[in-house]
């Protein structure tokens, strides 16, 4: 529920904000503002002074796009053609209902070759042998990730897809944390996961890794699970059917 307030006060705001300039943006060109206005525009709305990493056309909606560094990770916000109106919201395409905020957001934090071999680092467990690699975020507690598993452990034990389990525990499934670690320190693998598998051992290992699985997916921008990785370092976030999956690591090959 307080995921879709969120995001209906959203786009409240979009739609309220183009009222005032929609002449505006149907006259805009390619050109946005500069960093020094957009920066200036910022601190004074919001209060602080952001890192402004780009700003570029927000496609073809008359906006620009402005990537900022916020708490050590990549974000996004808008703004109009001249810089008179910030957005701190979601951009979604009304011709086929793509979220193109998470898209972008996706391509902003695309995991680099050593960040990949970082994240290889944190994988608790692998699944199958053969096919191409995909690296999975769960939390034991997420009932969509249940719904992924359905999908893809299928998929492993047929030898179409390898699956490296990341462990990332959210804040708000208590006790979540101390099974992953549990599981970790015990090496419980994949069905210590399924069964909730949770001891009182609580060793250093597993607390480092899985605190460092925290650190590292949340500075990628990942905030939630289940997430899928792939081999090329974009990622995904929500379940995904075997055709959509089987497409998206059919172009990441």
């Amino acid at each position: 529920m307080k995921h879709y307030l969120k995001t209906a006060s959203a786009l409240f705001s979009l739609v309220f904000l183009f009222s005032f300039f929609t002449v505006d943006v149907a006259s805009a060109t390619s050109s946005c503002p500069s960093k020094e206005r957009l920066s200036a525009a910022i601190q004074k709305t919001f209060r602080q002074r952001l890192e402004i990493v780009n700003v570029k056309p927000a496609g073809s909606s008359g906006l620009c796009q402005i990537q900022i560094r916020f708490r050590n990770q990549n974000r996004l916000i808008y703004s109009d053609a001249k810089g008179d109106y910030l957005i701190a919201g979601q951009l979604f395409s009304t011709k086929d209902g793509k979220n193109l905020s998470r898209e972008a957001m996706t391509e902003i934090n695309r995991l680099t070759k050593e960040e990949m071999k970082k994240l290889d680092s944190l994988v608790a467990f692998s699944v199958g042998k053969k096919g191409p690699v995909i690296y999975f975020v769960t939390d034991p507690h997420c009932p969509y990730c249940k719904k992924a598993e359905q999908i893809i452990e299928p998929m492993a034990k047929e030898g179409k897809l390898q699956v490296k389990y990341v462990l990332f525990p959210l804040k708000f499934h208590k006790g979540a944390k101390e099974e992953c670690i549990s599981i970790i320190c015990d090496k419980k693998g994949l069905e210590g996961f399924k069964n909730r598998y949770r001891s009182e051992n609580q060793c250093e290992k597993g607390k480092k890794q899985i605190n460092d699985s925290i650190n590292f997916l949340m500075g990628k921008g990942i905030t939630g699970t289940p997430t899928y990785i792939f081999p090329d370092g974009r990622y995904h976030s929500g379940v995904m059917d075997k055709k959509a999956l089987e497409a998206k690591l059919s172009k990441t090959k």
